[in-house]
């Protein structure tokens, strides 16, 4: 189910009216999740478990970090599995993925790690281990679950994108929270803050008043392989498009049209024709992301889709990042030797 993220979620002073609404609603999502926790035998997984997640519904740039977190522990020699829950796609088992997977059945972000390496999509984290049986891991990275409290975890990253923060800080329906913050902080290790456009919501004061644990900083960067200093036409269904424009505009591209689709959102056959042939008329290259780029690579043999993944650059995301903090940080909790 793709949640569409109203835009009062994200003012960090909501209307009184919201307020008195999610009181009630509050205090029984808070008594559910508190019991679902407390009911939930974890289940403890043969290696160390590293879950990067969120405060709130959304992206906030986990799958990016997890990437980059598998090639930092690739680096030093750790070998990695990449748990995904598959959003977005169609299937129910679970199942080590590749490269020649779809989206429709895997989901565009689990293709996005099987790019990278060993990948399992399971509905079921715990059930991911059961097709696991033979591979060899030194690290088990989960890409969200947070909220999931069926496994243990050996240390819990929270990405928090500073332009976005924690919204009204409101639990779902009422705001972004998937849980309440003081809960959330309480499994915290870590808080990644995210640059992504330069802007720093309300919220982000509010977090780090109440967190007085280990805060790093990273910088979420887009880059192209080429010259891009010329005006172009951008397409993406990601959840925040103004990270797209903001990062094609650093880059010196003028951007003469966005095509925005929901987070997820699968491109069309007319949507494709669509954006292809505004390229046409108007002359100019195409740019999309990764993650919109690679929903593409099952299209039809000559249809406006095929035209689009072979027609488009690819712009990617690289972070920067201080990863000996994190290094050290892992060897100290004794995650790494």
């Amino acid at each position: 189910m793709k949640i569409i993220e109203p835009k009062f979620w994200w003012n960090d002073n909501p209307a009184i009216l919201i307020k008195l609404m999610s009181l009630p609603f509050g205090i029984l999502l808070k008594t559910i999740i508190f019991l679902r926790n407390k009911l939930f035998q974890k289940i403890f997984l043969p290696k160390p478990v590293i879950c990067v997640g969120n405060f709130v519904v959304g992206g906030q740039g986990k799958t990016p970090f997890v990437r980059y977190l598998r090639s930092v522990l690739e680096n030093i020699d750790k070998k990695t599995v990449v748990i995904s829950n598959g959003y977005g796609g169609k299937m129910k088992s679970s199942k080590i993925i590749s490269e020649i997977d779809n989206s429709i059945d895997c989901g565009d972000e689990a293709l996005l790690h099987a790019k990278d390496g060993l990948t399992v999509v399971s509905k079921n984290r715990v059930d991911a281990l059961k097709v696991l049986d033979k591979s060899h891991f030194d690290f088990i990275l989960l890409d969200d679950g947070l909220q999931d409290p069926s496994i243990h975890k050996d240390l819990n990253i929270v990405i928090v994108d500073t332009s976005k923060g924690i919204g009204n800080n409101l639990l779902i329906p009422f705001g972004p929270m998937r849980e309440s913050l003081d809960f959330a902080l309480k499994k915290t290790d870590i808080i990644i803050l995210v640059n992504s456009i330069n802007q720093n919501h309300q919220s982000i004061s509010n977090v780090l008043k109440l967190w007085k644990g280990l805060v790093l900083n990273a910088e979420y960067e887009t880059y192209i392989d080429e010259d891009i200093n010329e005006e172009i036409i951008a397409f993406s269904g990601i959840s925040n498009p103004e990270k797209f424009t903001y990062g094609l505009k650093n880059m010196g591209a003028r951007v003469n049209k966005h095509f925005i689709f929901s987070d997820h959102e699968n491109i069309s056959e007319d949507d494709a024709k669509e954006i292809f042939e505004y390229s046409k008329f108007k002359n100019l290259r195409i740019v999309t992301t990764e993650k919109d780029f690679i929903k593409l690579k099952e299209s039809k043999k000559d249809s406006y889709r095929e035209k689009l993944y072979l027609g488009s650059i690819l712009a990617k995301v690289r972070i920067r990042f201080d990863e000996s903090i994190l290094i050290n940080f892992l060897k100290e909790k004794k995650l790494i030797l």
